[in-house]
């Protein structure tokens, strides 16, 4: 059982580059040049990373990613890829529902080092979580994502459970990216702190940039709609010029005694 990789780019040339990179880590990985190729071959092959063009012809790296979060159920992690520079398009990218966002050209060992973190963090492929869990005493590769703490976490409705990425509102499973999942987390266990935005992106992320800080709050827009629709509250709350804060959700008002 190995990770299914997805690879959507339509210059040749760039796709043979990142496929033969990619699959020295013995990852299963496919290629497809357009952004209609890309939906079906999501839907067929199940993949558990998409590495994403932005720039595809047919539909774009955006309204692929857009339609795919739109689906309920697993979903793969995406890292988007562009030649553009401007910090809008990863803006857009992230709001879109990517998990995470790099610039042409990139280097490999980047590439493959952003690719294995999101795949670290998202948990088993698609088909190991399908199949009954055995022992192994093969060694533990630890992703720099929010594994440190990894108990099963309750704050009011919300249930978080970091060993099985599930993530319940009411009772209710609630679909989230890995991103979205760790943020939620890392804040979560912290609640009551403000937590700064390069600590967040240094933690959840892997690394810390700079010009990226300001992704978080795409990341934490998306989480704000999601539980909105499925009748939460507000439990994230912006510090203006600092970062976020998670906010427990207050219990019912105890009752008076006579």
């Amino acid at each position: 059982m190995t990770w299914r990789i997805l690879i959507t780019e339509d210059d040749a040339n760039i796709a043979r580059v990142v496929q033969y990179h990619l699959s020295r880590e013995a990852w299963d990985c496919r290629v497809v040049s357009d952004g209609q190729e890309a939906l079906e071959a999501i839907e067929s092959w199940a993949p558990d990373l998409v590495v994403l063009d932005v720039m595809l012809p047919k539909l774009s790296g955006l309204d692929v990613c857009q339609a795919l979060r739109r689906k309920p159920g697993r979903q793969p992690a995406v890292l988007m890829m562009s030649a553009r520079v401007e910090e809008l398009d990863a803006v857009l990218g992230l709001t879109a529902g990517a998990d995470d966002y790099v610039r042409k050209p990139v280097g490999m060992v980047e590439l493959v080092a952003r690719c294995r973190t999101l795949l670290l963090r998202r948990g088993p492929p698609n088909d190991e979580a399908k199949a009954p869990r055995r022992p192994t005493m093969a060694r533990q590769v630890e992703a720099p994502a929010v594994v440190d703490e990894p108990a099963a976490l309750q704050r009011g409705d919300l249930v978080l459970d970091p060993i099985r990425r599930e993530l319940r509102l009411s009772g209710r499973p609630l679909d989230t990216t890995p991103t979205e999942f760790d943020l939620l987390y890392f804040l979560a266990l912290r609640a009551g702190r403000v937590v700064p935005r390069d600590e967040i992106l240094d933690r959840v992320r892997g690394y810390t940039h700079g010009g990226y800080a300001r992704t978080i709050d795409s990341h934490v827009a998306r989480l704000r709609r999601k539980m909105r629709a499925a009748g939460g509250g507000d439990v994230i709350q912006t510090v203006f010029g600092i970062g976020y804060r998670f906010v427990v959700p207050a219990g019912p008002p105890a009752a008076q005694s006579a």
